[in-house]
C-alpha cells in the first residue's frame, strides 16, 4: 500500500467513453479499479446513468458483464437526482429500495448539490455547499451560459 503522500486521485469523467472503446478498454478500466489500493490511487468514475455500463458491448458479452460489475466494486456511490426510469435502473442494479429511489427522484432533484450517498450498506442524504471560490473554479457550464 502506498504512503499517504504517494496517493493519487484519478477522476474518470464521462467514463462511458472508455467503456465503449471495446473489451480491452473495459478490462483495463476494471483492472485499474481493482488495483487502485495497491497503486495508491483513489478512483472516481463518473457516469450519467447505469445503462451507460450496459453499452460497453453486445448484450450478454464479457465486456457488458465486466462493466455491470464495476458498480459493485465502488465502495461509495453518489447518486444525484434522476428521473424515475434511471432511478428504477439504479434500484434494480444496486438493490436500493423504494425509499432511496424516492430520494433520488424527489429530494435530490429539488436543488443543486443534493445526492444520496451510498457508503457500504449505509445511505446518507447529502447537500453539498460550495464556497464562492469553489463555485467559480468548478463551474463547467461556460458553453451553455455563453450561448444564452
Amino acid at each position: 500500500m502506498a504512503a499517504p503522500e504517494d496517493l493519487r486521485v484519478v477522476v474518470r469523467d464521462e467514463s462511458w467513453k472508455q467503456l465503449r472503446l471495446g473489451p480491452e478498454a473495459v478490462k483495463s478500466f476494471d483492472a485499474d479499479l481493482r488495483l487502485s489500493r495497491r497503486d495508491g490511487d483513489v478512483q472516481f468514475a463518473v457516469a450519467h446513468k447505469p445503462s451507460d455500463l450496459l453499452s460497453a458491448g453486445d448484450t450478454g458479452s464479457q465486456a457488458v458483464a465486466i462493466a455491470k460489475d464495476l458498480l459493485h466494486l465502488a465502495d461509495v456511490k453518489i447518486l444525484h437526482g434522476q428521473d424515475l426510469g434511471v432511478a428504477r435502473e439504479l434500484e434494480n442494479m444496486l438493490g436500493l429500495g423504494p425509499m432511496a429511489r424516492d430520494l433520488v427522484t424527489g429530494w435530490a432533484m429539488q436543488g443543486k448539490g443534493r445526492a444520496l450517498w451510498c457508503v457500504g450498506e449505509q445511505h446518507y442524504k447529502v447537500q453539498t455547499v460550495l464556497h464562492p471560490v469553489e463555485r467559480e473554479l468548478t463551474f463547467t457550464n461556460q458553453a451553455i451560459a455563453g450561448a444564452a
